[in-house]
């Protein structure tokens, strides 16, 4: 059964906050265990202070657009506002968000990024043909603000790969999936290819769903340069923000 997006009384409240909740998960390096960077990411409650799934809640505001790049626009300001001090950050942004302000070059999005070299911006994944001109009208936008972009969720289950954007970005993000596709040996052929293509052309390869030490030697062995998930659920760091 699916479950239900928020209501449209707690969508309310929470478009009329300014502040809103942040989990910081830190990406490690699989060499010497130090922290190249948190990736942030988006934590929202109800009127009554429970928890909502952020995906339900970026789903729900698809509905309208202008709202959903208002809602991206206020979370990434909090996210960056807020974050750990002494390590990159990586931001993702929501491709739907970002296409909702029309001219890309304008993007209010984009001068929030303006001057930092700490940042890097996450592409998600296409579903879609669509989803994949615009996640390049992105990579274009970024690049020509010299930022360093990583490219999400690769190898999810019903997703895209847009061979301009995998080339054009700085680190490969492999979703969770490749876990449960360790046994089939025309996937582990597949990811030995990601991965070579990685060292080939200068990206670093960062695993993510690594939960259970078997896991991170898994991980270490394909060719994982950083990895991220809940084995470092203890260095995870949270924002709330004043009642």
């Amino acid at each position: 059964m699916r479950t239900a997006l928020p209501s449209v009384a707690d969508l309310r409240e929470l478009f009329s906050r300014r502040e809103h909740g942040v989990e910081y998960q830190p990406i490690i390096s699989v060499r010497d265990n130090s922290i190249l960077a948190y990736e942030a990411l988006a934590r929202f409650v109800d009127r009554h202070g429970r928890p909502l799934r952020p995906d339900l809640v970026f789903e729900a505001f698809h509905a309208s657009p202008l709202s959903l790049f208002e809602l991206e626009l206020r979370v990434k300001e909090c996210q960056i506002a807020q974050a750990p001090q002494g390590a990159k950050l990586f931001l993702n942004i929501d491709l739907d968000a970002f296409a909702a302000n029309g001219d890309g070059a304008e993007n209010p999005l984009l001068d929030l990024f303006v001057g930092r070299d700490d940042l890097v911006v996450e592409i998600i994944e296409n579903c879609s043909v669509s989803d994949a001109r615009i996640s390049l009208d992105m990579l274009q936008c970024f690049r020509q603000r010299d930022l360093r972009l990583a490219l999400d969720d690769i190898g999810a289950s019903e997703t895209l790969v847009s061979f301009d954007v995998l080339a054009g970005v700085d680190y490969l993000k492999l979703a969770r999936d490749w876990l449960g596709r360790r046994d089939d040996p025309v996937f582990s052929a597949l990811l030995r290819a990601l991965c070579g293509f990685a060292r080939d052309t200068g990206k670093a390869v960062i695993f993510e769903g690594i939960e259970t030490v078997q896991h991170l030697d898994w991980a270490r062995a394909s060719g994982a340069d950083f990895v991220q998930g809940f084995l470092y659920r203890d260095l995870f760091v949270s924002y709330t923000p004043p009642a």
